[in-house]
């Protein structure tokens, strides 16, 4: 059987070995895992920039030859000593300018795990423990607002994030809309959001 040839005449490997994947920018890929047990969320301190010091899921950048369900497992345990299990992809965040390195496009999963007593910090994480949280749903002037509350011992932090539908009617999916400062780092409060939502 004849080989498909594309419209300059080439074959699939002959297209391949000319192709130049330096022709397009790549961005880099991440994963975010999120685990609530008991009425808690698992979160680690930023060990490093970027938000040095801020709370944030535990995970990190796929590697090249690696699923981003691996690359979420791998990460969990590196940064917390915790195996997950039951890993559901969440909605994707790819906003551009989400992080200030560079181009990242991050995969959050909300995940089980096998044993909540193995938790111990690693890797870039300055710590890691579960936090206890509470939120409220409030609807003003056709907007969703969360407000989040996480409890860092004796101190209370509180984030708002809007939740509303794309006026373009582009977007199937809600947009979420930090509002304000937050002890999370990054867009890890619309995220968290997110999952709120949809539990």
């Amino acid at each position: 059987m004849e080989e498909l040839r594309d419209k300059n005449g080439l074959t699939e490997a002959e297209f391949l070995a000319q192709y130049d994947a330096s022709k397009y920018k790549r961005p880099s890929v991440t994963v975010d895992i999120i685990i609530i047990h008991d009425g808690e969320i698992l979160l680690i301190k930023r060990g490093g920039h970027p938000c040095l010091g801020k709370l944030a899921f535990p995970g990190g950048f796929v590697d090249p030859d690696e699923d981003v369900y691996d690359a979420a497992v791998r990460e969990l345990k590196e940064e917390t000593g915790l195996d997950a299990v039951n890993l559901r992809q969440l909605k994707v965040a790819s906003e551009p300018n989400r992080d200030p390195r560079t181009r990242i496009i991050t995969v959050p999963f909300l995940a089980d795990i096998k044993d909540v007593n193995a938790l111990s910090a690693g890797d870039d994480a300055m710590s890691a423990k579960w936090y206890p949280f509470s939120y409220k749903k409030m609807h003003l002037n056709g907007v969703d607002i969360f407000e989040i509350t996480i409890v860092d011992g004796d101190e209370r932090k509180t984030v708002k994030v809007s939740c509303q539908k794309d006026k373009t009617g582009v977007r199937g999916d809600l947009i979420y809309t930090q509002i304000g400062d937050s002890c999370l780092a990054g867009d890890h409060a619309e995220i968290f959001a997110n999952v709120l939502n949809n539990i």
